[in-house]
């Protein structure tokens, strides 16, 4: 088990405190609601991080197919360079 200490608006704490018959449940239902909005932001974060490996893959197949998959860091940034004064010679 892990012990967090938290600062809480004493306002709030004591209009919710009302609710439950004693401390200990109060101090149980904090528990329970802190553990499932943890399980929530964790599930959350799994599924942003596959989200993410699958746009890596996804990009790695298109650059595949592209034939660009074996370019260096400088050929990109060449690349990107050439683009950028293509554009600007087109747009003046």
């Amino acid at each position: 088990m892990c012990m967090y200490n938290l600062s809480l608006d004493e306002e709030l704490v004591q209009r919710t405190r009302r609710s439950f018959a004693n401390e200990a449940d109060m101090t149980a239902w904090l528990q329970r609601q802190v553990e499932a909005l943890l399980i929530e932001y964790n599930t959350t974060q799994q599924t942003v991080r596959r989200k993410a490996r699958e746009a890596v893959e996804v990009m790695r197949n298109i650059s595949e197919q592209n034939g660009n998959s074996e370019m260096t860091l400088e050929d990109i940034n060449r690349e990107i360079q050439l683009a950028r004064q293509a554009r600007k010679s087109t747009a003046i």
